[in-house]
Order: structure tokens, then C-alpha cells, then sequence
């Protein structure tokens, strides 16, 4: 049965980019669909996010620290950073190192992401897609992000 808790702290920078100005700091859950390529299945996951949102030049940055969970047969825990910047409107890209923890053993991670986000009543939201490497095999997560700016 389906009852193990993969957890994963996410090294991917896959907050929604919209910390409103004079706004520094974002908070954010995400949850959706997890493909896991080991199992070749789909199960549920969820994410929690903190992003340090700051300029270089005129290019908007942030830096941030992510947590996943997703709920599938084996237990998976991993740590990480990022980084992402916003190109253009609302479009968010990051990168980011990481470990996964899967049961006895660990890998080194990498983690692409992209989201879009839309600014409603005091927090933001919007569809996001990542993937993650370990070079032994991969999972990508398609979902939705709600954000906090403070």
C-alpha cells in the first residue's frame, strides 16, 4: 500500500516570483502531481517554500530553501538551495543542488523549475512545473503554488 512519506527538501528555486514591492521575503505551498521515473507512477506531493527576494542590477532575484513531500511507496528525504530570477512578467525560472534521501542511500540532485504567477488578495498563485535528477533516475511535479509576500 501507498502509505510511506517520500520527503524531500526541494533544491529548487520554484517560487512564484512575486513578492510585491517593499516586500522582501515569500512564503509558499505547493502541492500537485509527482511522476516518479523508478516506479513509473504518478502520486500526490506537497511543498513548502521560503524565498529572500532581492535585485542585481535590475534583474530580479531570490534565493530560497524549499521542503516536498510526496506521499508514494518509498521514503524519500532530500535538502537543498536555489536559486531563480524573473525574466519577464511573472515568469519564474530556478536552479538549484540538493540531496535526496531514498531510504538507506543518497544522491546528489539537480532541480529545474518554471512558474507563472498571478497576484491575488494579499498572496499569489499559480501553476508550477520542476524536475529533479539524481542521474540514477527523476521525478517532475506539475501543480499549483500559493505564496505569501511579507
Amino acid at each position: 500500500m501507498r502509505g510511506l512519506i517520500l520527503l524531500i527538501i526541494f533544491s529548487t528555486v520554484n517560487i512564484v516570483s512575486m513578492a510585491q514591492p517593499g516586500h522582501r521575503h515569500s512564503l509558499g505551498l505547493g502541492a500537485g502531481a509527482v511522476y516518479l521515473s523508478d516506479d513509473k507512477i504518478f502520486s500526490p506531493g506537497l511543498q513548502l517554500e521560503y524565498a529572500y527576494h532581492f535585485l542585481w542590477g535590475t534583474t530580479p532575484l531570490h534565493a530560497s530553501a524549499c521542503t516536498e513531500l510526496i506521499f508514494g511507496e518509498e521514503r524519500h528525504i532530500g535538502l537543498a538551495l536555489g536559486l531563480g530570477f524573473t525574466p519577464m512578467g511573472n515568469l519564474d525560472l530556478g536552479i538549484g543542488p540538493g540531496v535526496m534521501f531514498e531510504g538507506e542511500e543518497h544522491y546528489f540532485c539537480l532541480h529545474l523549475s518554471a512558474s507563472w504567477g498571478f497576484v491575488l488578495r494579499g498572496f499569489s498563485m499559480g501553476p508550477i512545473v520542476e524536475l529533479a535528477h539524481t542521474g540514477r533516475h527523476f521525478h517532475m511535479l506539475a501543480g499549483l503554488i500559493f505564496e505569501i509576500d511579507f
